[in-house]
């Protein structure tokens, strides 16, 4: 499967998680916001990262790799002004992790399948989007 394809279905599984937290998607496709979430008038920006279970045979126990940066050539940390939110996907366990933009201070992140919960993901929305907005006040 290629890379395009693993992403979308990433982005789906996003969608479907953040409709089952209780909150409205709608696809944005944009250069860094995958979707855009909302419940009343509050509105989040999110951008999903993707990361297929790898099977590391140097010892490590499998675990998915994210690449959190952005750009071709040099990569960037993510700020405010690209989203709020960065959802990780474990298209695996079609599991995903939420964490506010402001978190984010690593160009890569390694993190276990077993991470990947329906509690934690119910935990890590709920933080992520309360730091989002208290930020905003």
């Amino acid at each position: 499967m290629n890379e395009t394809t693993t992403g979308l279905i990433g982005e789906y599984i996003a969608a479907a998680a953040i409709l089952g937290l209780g909150w409205r998607v709608s696809m944005a496709q944009q250069d860094r916001v995958d979707m855009v979430a909302w419940y009343g008038q509050d509105f989040i920006r999110v951008q999903a990262k993707t990361a297929s279970l790898l099977d590391n045979s140097n010892r490590r126990s499998p675990s998915h790799h994210f690449q959190l940066g952005h750009g071709c050539k040099t990569k960037k940390l993510p700020t405010q002004d690209d989203y709020d939110v960065l959802c990780l996907v474990s298209p695996d366990a079609r599991r995903v992790l939420f964490m506010p933009v402001t978190s984010v201070r690593q160009y890569t992140m390694r993190l276990q399948p077993s991470r990947f919960t329906p509690e934690a993901e119910t935990d890590s929305w709920d933080k992520a989007v309360a730091i989002v907005m208290e930020t905003r006040r």
